[in-house]
């Protein structure tokens, strides 16, 4: 299945090229979020073809937490901790990152927003994320990326 294809490899992507310093699960959600975010608005259509929603802490796609149970191991290793918050997980490359279904300009996107957000705090990148598109007023379990919730006016990167 080619978008399940494109989610792998954005994900491979993103922990393979991650030189921050922990990837937690909410931080790679977000940094997904934001490269499909910026594809939308400059393409008008995301980079995967995951279906995000209005979360806890933003936006949130339990098909990423599937993808990432199943790449467990293979291309990317998951680890958990306890914090005072409770459980958290962690990413880490397992392999050298080939990501053959992105294009260029996919890759290209995925590194803005590695450029621009890895060294972020996690809280830091979700209040971020709440800012882009004010979703605050957005009811929980609101899908998201769709006309009416996304400000093409105010970019997560640079460009």
């Amino acid at each position: 299945m080619p978008e399940k294809a494109k989610l792998n490899d954005m994900i491979e992507y993103l922990v393979s090229n991650f030189s921050g310093n922990a990837l937690t699960r909410t931080k790679l959600v977000k940094l997904l979020y934001l490269a499909d975010r910026e594809s939308y608005i400059d393409r008008d259509r995301q980079i995967s073809n995951i279906k995000y929603i209005k979360y806890h802490y933003g936006p949130y796609s339990e098909d990423i937490v599937d993808t990432l149970q199943e790449m467990d191991g293979d291309e990317i290793r998951e680890l958990s901790g306890r914090s005072k918050n409770g459980t958290y997980y962690r990413y880490e490359a397992n392999s050298d990152y080939e990501g053959s279904s992105l294009t260029r300009e996919e890759r290209a996107m995925l590194k803005r927003v590695l450029r621009e957000y890895e060294n972020t705090q996690t809280k830091q990148l979700v209040e971020t994320v709440y800012d882009l598109d004010d979703l605050d007023s957005v009811d929980k379990y609101t899908p998201l990326l769709q006309d009416t919730t996304v400000n093409a006016g105010r970019r997560a990167i640079n460009v």
